[in-house]
């Protein structure tokens, strides 16, 4: 298999991520975060993806098509993703 055709180990542990936060959940948003550092996503990656959901939030493109509520709903998850990544770093001592 190429490149390609197969996804790396951290988008299919980042991409979920992003997905529950735009769902608009919470407790998902947290357990994909420690799922993701569980499977050995790093930090960075972690924060990486986190801040490509909240630079799409603020795209007006998104905003005319999705909604601005929908858009407005991911920011309890992304908050509560943002809070476990440190929360889960800092018990680790990193």
């Amino acid at each position: 298999m190429t490149a390609e055709t197969t996804a790396s180990p951290d988008l299919e542990d980042l991409i979920p991520i992003a997905v529950v936060i735009a769902a608009g959940c919470e407790p998902c948003a947290e357990k994909m975060v420690r799922r993701a550092l569980g499977q050995g996503s790093t930090p960075k990656d972690i924060r990486k993806t986190l801040g490509l959901v909240a630079h799409m939030q603020n795209l007006d493109c998104l905003a005319e098509n999705v909604g601005r509520a929908a858009l407005a709903r991911m920011e309890k998850p992304l908050a509560a993703g943002k809070r476990t990544l440190e929360s889960e770093l800092s018990q680790v001592g990193v």
